[in-house]
């Protein structure tokens, strides 16, 4: 059977690296045989004066390792002992092209002398790859671009250059490579391959030219290049061949590079262009210079900004996140025969999102759910998603009301009802658990969440909600960074707690702000990499109203972002802050009404009062406002809240762990 090409050979060579093991050149050789069936006989087949094997493997280090997919140690003496191990970078693109990688497609991932052409696919044929490493090695001032496609200015063809070797004194070469033995016969062109095997080709001569016209009629036309003098001329390079004379009054041996010539490429190009020099008409008598070269590079290779929206970044990166979700789901299966289950995760790492399925799969399966947590804001939140009859969210404050209403026993009024809960809900379950009581008053499961904010004494109260309070279900998440009100709770659990360590919820960005203010700085982010957290330095209050307005109307009026995806958060209570209610910004009004439907509304939160919640966008206002003794807590908790974008108008303190 034909040996497998070059492109062939990539896939299986990152493939056999992803276990993360290092191999050597020559373990990766036999791995690569075994893997394609090659038999000793087809191993000893030659690609000019080195085996085909060796040759294919050696180019996969040449790609793979100027790609930054694979890294390799060298042997001092023997390179057979080369030592080959997959990158990060590797094991992520893998992950995103499984099915094909191609010579092509590694070259965009590294820069040299070469410039992949804009718009090219990712197809290198076998003579394109021995010229492209060959052009790597090209000297100052050449310049050379591959697999430059173009669309005719006004005939509707299209073609693809498969160089372009430009000097600025000498003008660009515009070449076409044929692989193989070529030979004509009565006017047409073949490719004979190694097997003996002929196959029509194209006749280069007329491709190049026609190329060169194409490229010509662009220049004249785009603002880039136009009135840029260019010489353009055809050439043709036939690596596996040799030219021994003419091949018509149009083809002259003196536009040819053959494989006579590879190993002086830079003075046969000399040649070639001296050859030009002295028939070129007037169309082609000058090159512009170096102003001429980087006119061509930025028309084929540009480089603009094409930036989209950031609603339109942040749509592709909530789809990332999706996934990320479903795939966090898993985490439920090991969990599905334990009855208890203590689950801490920093922020970002899906602990409410968990926290809401396994209380869906309980009701599900005919349980009767409470669904417990401590911000009041988050419990309504939950509950206009969780739309269960079984399921019950209430905030443990509200729990108590709840429960002591259900069981008929006088409610203090005033400040006593905070100190007295946890013993009103215990004297609420005594008569709940009574023989003669409706035992669809208490629950089946009980699940929290922001455990970190629960007061010791309240644990042995909420456990009395449950029908069986040994040996009913129960499930705590809690994150011990996001500890603003209490000490953490000595959670009544005998197992040992599952750890949630990859945040999938916030940017890589975002994610890096706020790991200073975090106490576990082992949480590593798989999210989407995001945009830099943006801050916007204020010199007054009166500057920070000024910022406020202009980002509200940049996010809204420029970069489409609703206005209900923003939130302003402050450390300051309503009362402290200078945001107040129905205040105007521009065309925003400000509201500390979370659910407004008002249209332009700027919401406005204190971060207590939005721990548990999240936004697409979130703004940071008056950190100045912070206390030292919650610095920390206040900014991981604020930071975090942000899904794609944060920006934060004023200075960010420093972590009280760096000061």
């Amino acid at each position: 059977m034909p040996f497998p090409s070059q492109n062939e050979f990539l896939l299986p060579f990152l493939q056999l690296l992803s276990d993360g093991n290092s191999y050597t050149r020559s373990q990766m050789m036999f791995k690569l045989a075994k893997h394609f069936d090659i038999s000793e006989e087809e191993a000893q087949a030659m690609s000019g004066n080195q085996f085909t094997l060796v040759s294919r493997v050696a180019w996969c280090d040449v790609y793979f390792c100027k790609a930054g997919f694979v890294e390799k140690r060298q042997h001092h003496t023997d390179h057979m002992q080369d030592v080959f191990r997959i990158t990060t970078m590797g094991i992520r693109e893998l992950n995103r092209h499984p099915e094909q990688i191609t010579v092509g497609y590694l070259q965009g991932f590294y820069l040299g002398k070469v410039h992949r052409g804009a718009g090219s696919d990712d197809t290198t044929s076998e003579a394109e790859r021995i010229l492209y490493e060959a052009f790597e090695n090209l000297p100052e001032p050449f310049t050379v671009l591959h697999a430059v496609k173009w669309f005719a200015r006004e005939r509707g063809t299209v073609g693809e250059i498969d160089f372009l070797i430009a000097h600025p004194d000498y003008g660009v070469l515009v070449m076409e490579v044929k692989g193989g033995q070529i030979m004509i016969e009565n006017g047409q062109w073949y490719s004979v391959n190694r097997y003996g095997r002929a196959n029509k080709i194209k006749d280069p001569c007329q491709q190049a030219e026609r190329n060169r016209r194409a490229l010509h009629d662009w220049l004249g036309f785009d603002p880039r290049t136009k009135g840029v003098p260019f010489a353009l001329f055809p050439a043709v390079a036939l690596p596996d061949s040799s030219v021994r004379g003419d091949v018509r009054p149009d083809c002259p041996q003196d536009i040819f590079i053959d494989m006579t010539h590879l190993d002086q490429l830079e003075a046969r190009l000399l040649t070639i262009f001296g050859y030009w020099s002295d028939h070129a008409d007037a169309h082609n008598a000058t090159m512009g210079g170096k102003r001429a070269v980087d006119a061509l590079i930025n028309l084929l290779v540009p480089t603009r900004s094409l930036q989209p929206r950031i609603v339109e970044q942040f749509a592709r990166e909530n789809r990332q996140i999706e996934e990320l979700t479903q795939q966090q789901f898993k985490i439920l299966k090991m969990l599905r025969y334990q009855r208890r289950a203590a689950v801490i995760g920093g922020a970002g790492t899906g602990k409410t999102l968990l926290a809401m399925e396994k209380a869906t799969q309980l009701a599900e399966s005919g349980m009767r759910v409470l669904f417990v947590c401590y911000n009041n804001n988050l419990a309504e939140w939950i509950k206009s998603r969780l739309g269960y009859a079984q399921i019950d969210v209430m905030t443990f404050h509200g729990l108590v009301g709840h429960m002591v209403h259900r069981a008929r026993i006088p409610m203090p009024r005033g400040a006593n009802f905070y100190e007295q809960a946890p013993d009103l809900l215990m004297d609420a379950a005594s008569v709940l658990h009574a023989p003669d009581a409706d035992p669809d008053m208490l629950y089946d499961a009980i699940i929290v969440d922001e455990g970190q904010d629960f007061e010791d004494t309240w644990w042995i109260a909420l456990l009395e909600t449950l029908n069986d309070p040994e040996m009913s279900v129960f499930y705590v998440f809690f994150d011990d960074n996001q500890r603003i009100f209490t000490q953490i709770s000595q959670i009544p659990m005998e197992s040992a707690p599952l750890y949630l360590d990859e945040n999938l919820r916030n940017t890589q960005h975002i994610h890096e702000r706020l790991k200073p203010y975090s106490r576990d700085k082992d949480i590593q982010c798989i999210g989407p990499e995001g945009r830099p957290v943006e801050i916007i330095q204020t010199d007054s209050a009166s500057d920070q109203r000024r910022q406020l307005q202009h980002v509200l109307h940049r996010l809204v009026n420029e970069e489409g972002i609703a206005a209900e995806d923003i939130v302003v958060l402050t450390p300051a209570s309503q009362k402290r802050s200078q945001w107040k209610n129905d205040d105007q910004l521009g065309n925003f009004v400000l509201t500390w009404q979370l659910d407004t439907e008002m249209p332009m509304a700027a919401r406005i939160c204190t971060i207590y009062s939005y721990k548990g919640l999240e936004s697409p966008v979130v703004v940071l206002t008056e950190l100045d406002k912070l206390h030292a003794d919650k610095l920390d807590q206040l900014v991981y908790v604020g930071l975090s809240r942000a899904r794609h974008h944060a920006i934060i108008i004023g200075e960010l303190p420093v972590s009280s762990s760096v000061v």
